[in-house]
């Protein structure tokens, strides 16, 4: 009984946890929104990723460093309390969440490894100037250009792609998908669309997730035409290039995987206008990424959370507050 009470409890933790934080992002994103239109997409997308992650994060936190730690180190093992039903249906209803999203990862992975697959087998090795990834020249129907994979990424070319680009509108192009797998795109888009389900409040988080999608699509634009004026202009023609070779009804399947127009159609003319804009000497400079406050900012944050878990594990007093919370959940979960 023992176990079943601290499993139940940190399970019970998560869910709530997350309930609670995910309303909280929601209703920050609400209220930021309009304020972000002048932020870099960059800018914009990294806060979408970190709102996002941040109620299961949050939730996990909690669970692991204080709930399970006072359970384990305040509570006596021969312990006479019982699950109640309504505690036991929480932990349930988390673990359910939980599984799903363990399925889904699952899935993506797999599926992702056997289309890489299926595309390597009719594929040619090549070549790229700037990418160091392998890359491989593929007949497909779709004008795939992308990057496809979590763990070992592989950059994918459609052979209509190389015969409509010219060398500069490709180099543009390259440098989008170059963009996408140096700020790990594609392990943030597998980490979002678990955590989808990771805790059963998956509507919470859509339109945070949805926005980011966006959003990292014009950071990776933003990121190709920082080299010059002529590279926003090259990409921007790039894209209306693949755009018009696209097949009536065709849409690229990719599980895991960053493809130069993105997954929002809708989005193309906003990309190509903001491209234009970028050309632009001044709105360019504005719009340069400044990645050493960027680091700096990255660390701070890191060992502030190093310090609080110090914090948090050394001192009894967090410990017996939070054992005495949980003897009153217990208590009225019965």
């Amino acid at each position: 009984m023992y176990e079943l009470i601290g499993i139940s409890l940190a399970l019970a933790a998560l869910l709530a946890l997350n309930a609670l934080a995910s309303l909280v992002a929601d209703v920050v994103w609400r209220a930021v929104r309009p304020r972000t239109s002048e932020w870099k997409a960059e800018t914009r997308a990294q806060f979408l990723f970190a709102l996002r992650v941040f109620p299961p994060a949050l939730a996990a936190a909690f669970a692991f460093v204080l709930v399970i730690p006072a359970y384990v180190l305040t509570e006596p093992t021969n312990t006479d309390e019982t699950v109640g039903l309504k505690l036991l249906l929480i932990a349930a209803a988390s673990a359910a969440g939980l599984l799903l999203a363990v399925w889904r990862i699952a899935g993506t992975l797999i599926a992702t490894r056997k289309l890489a697959r299926e595309w390597i087998r009719r594929a040619e090795p090549v070549e790229v100037e700037g990418i160091s990834l392998p890359a491989y020249r593929i007949r497909h129907e779709f004008p795939v250009i992308a990057v496809v994979g979590v763990l070992r990424p592989r950059l994918f070319i459609a052979s209509q792609v190389f015969d409509a680009l010219s060398a500069s509108e490709l180099a543009a192009a390259l440098a989008h998908e170059r963009s996408h797998v140096e700020a790990r795109d594609n392990f943030k888009r597998a980490a979002l669309h678990a955590s989808q389900d990771a805790l059963l409040f998956a509507p919470l988080g859509r339109t945070l997730t949805r926005s980011w999608l966006s959003d990292c699509e014009l950071a990776a634009d933003e990121s190709a035409a920082s080299e010059s004026s002529t590279a926003a202009l090259d990409l921007a023609s790039a894209i209306i290039k693949i755009s018009r070779l696209i097949p009536a009804g065709a849409r690229p399947l990719m599980p895991s995987g960053a493809h130069l127009l993105g997954e929002e159609e809708d989005g193309l003319s906003r990309r190509v206008r903001n491209l234009l804009r970028l050309a632009t000497p001044g709105y360019r400079a504005r719009m340069l990424p400044h990645r050493s406050a960027k680091k700096v900012a990255v660390w701070v944050f890191r060992l502030g959370l190093c310090a609080a878990f110090v914090l948090v594990v050394t001192h009894p007093s967090f410990l017996r507050v939070t054992h005495a919370a949980i003897e009153q959940v217990v208590a009225n979960l019965r």
